[in-house]
């Protein structure tokens, strides 16, 4: 976008918050989203304030995909939308968030995911915004994904993103390493996967791997994999909306029966439970 054409936007925005009840809050976020500088993480003030309007905030990015303004954290003017957004702790707004992150990650676009990871270090750098923690572990999903084809050989066509992509996202993402054993098991660990295959796929004997793993992790493969799908479990009934029987099926299991006695067994109740208790939780 030119100037011209972000000066455009934020008209357009300001005339149609003409029609609702947030036109003199559209008049204020769009001159802070003017003088946000996204290297001036003090110019950030303004629109983490802003961001506080839940309502005015869904409105404004319902607003931007009626305009079919595709997300992209790159240029400047983007960018200070995309951080207006993730100060926001509302879902609705946090979908814009993720959609960035897909579409940057869908296009390839090394330079946006580094943006991305950027500005959430920011913004959440204090912890204060626990909505973004699962916009965090995609990222770091991403990036290890990227870094296991990275390892590749260059036949199997590799990644995207290059060995100094993967520095860079190291200062943003302290859970990721562009170096080392544990980076090489949290890249190529899969669901339903057995200490032989994970060894496997590291290219190394079952022996050595187990030695490696042990004094790595400090625990062994077999109960690190027990403890990786309980955790994954509970994830996916008390962060999403997927039917049971679908987590069921994917996390390698015959039948909701089959799946309902291991979270009784592991968790203490059953999984219609543990959803429950969540959205009451939350409520």
């Amino acid at each position: 976008m030119k100037k011209t054409d972000n000066n455009n936007l934020y008209e357009r925005l300001e005339n149609a918050a003409r029609e609702t009840g947030w036109h003199l809050w559209m008049t204020e976020t769009a001159h802070a989203l003017r003088h946000a500088d996204i290297y001036r993480f003090g110019t950030w003030a303004e629109l983490e304030r802003l961001s506080k309007n839940i309502p005015a905030m869904q409105w404004l990015v319902a607003k931007l995909d009626s305009f079919h303004i595709n997300p992209s954290p790159v240029s400047p003017v983007e960018a200070a939308f995309y951080i207006l957004a993730c100060y926001c702790p509302d879902n609705k707004v946090l979908g814009y968030v993720m959609d960035t992150l897909m579409l940057c990650y869908r296009r390839s676009d090394s330079k946006g995911m580094l943006m991305c990871a950027r500005i959430h270090s920011v913004v959440n750098r204090k912890e204060e915004y626990p909505h973004l923690n699962g916009l965090y572990n995609i990222l770091v999903g991403f990036y290890l994904k990227e870094f296991s084809r990275f390892l590749e050989p260059a036949w199997k066509g590799g990644s995207f993103m290059t060995e100094n992509d993967f520095r860079e996202a190291e200062r943003y993402l302290p859970d990721f390493k562009a170096s080392g054993f544990r980076e090489m098991v949290l890249a190529r660990v899969t669901a339903q996967m057995t200490g032989e295959e994970l060894a496997k796929r590291c290219h190394m004997s079952n022996t050595t791997f187990r030695a490696h793993f042990k004094a790595t992790f400090g625990t062994t493969v077999s109960n690190w994999l027990r403890e990786r799908k309980k955790s994954r479990i509970m994830d996916m009934l008390c962060s999403t909306d997927m039917p049971i029987q679908k987590i069921s099926e994917r996390n390698g299991f015959r039948n909701e029966s089959t799946f309902s006695e291991y979270c009784r067994r592991n968790f203490g109740v059953a999984p219609t439970e543990i959803r429950k208790n969540t959205s009451l939780t939350k409520n």
